[in-house]
């Protein structure tokens, strides 16, 4: 699973499933678990992308704070249950959607990895909030019984929240 960049690009990837080079700019990777070094990325091990204390790093490691493309291949660990691990992966993934409110430059792209369930709607209709494009994608290595699919987030809108009655 790729995102295709045509152009330097400042990446963000959690559970650090970046297996393309990117032309030329920058990548930081994050993860929970240990991570061997890669010459020209920037890691985080052993951070959890949820954590407050890891998202000011993650904003003071990117370049001016922001990053053009962020990748997830973020899961919790399974416990069996489906229906809670689909809720703690949708969980995940919003936390990652709120994330990309601070790091995102406009016209962003997100991929975030999920379990395919009740909740995904919602996390569908949270991201067609904030960007122009959301895409189903179901990897052509994920088995066919498989509930793992990505929603492909393309275009990012941030949202202004100004005081509209102020300005009026």
């Amino acid at each position: 699973m790729y995102v295709e960049m045509t152009r330097p690009a400042h990446v963000f990837d959690t559970a650090c499933s970046l297996e393309q080079d990117v032309p030329t700019g920058f990548v930081l990777g994050v993860d929970l678990l240990h991570i061997f070094p890669l010459e020209g990325a920037v890691f985080l091990p052993h951070s959890d992308v949820t954590d407050p204390s890891t998202q000011k790093k993650i904003q003071e490691a990117l370049p001016k704070g922001k990053a053009d493309v962020i990748l997830s291949d973020m899961a919790p660990n399974a416990s069996g249950i489906r229906d809670i691990d689909h809720q703690h992966m949708i969980a995940l993934c919003l936390s990652l959607v709120d994330l990309a409110r601070c790091v995102l430059v406009p016209g962003g792209t997100l991929l975030c990895k999920l379990w395919d369930g009740l909740e995904s709607r919602r996390l569908q209709k949270r991201l067609t909030q904030d960007f122009t494009e959301v895409r189903t994608l179901k990897p052509q290595a994920s088995r066919k019984e498989s509930s793992e699919m990505y929603y492909l987030a393309k275009s990012y809108r941030p949202q202004c929240f100004k005081n509209d009655a102020a300005s009026a």
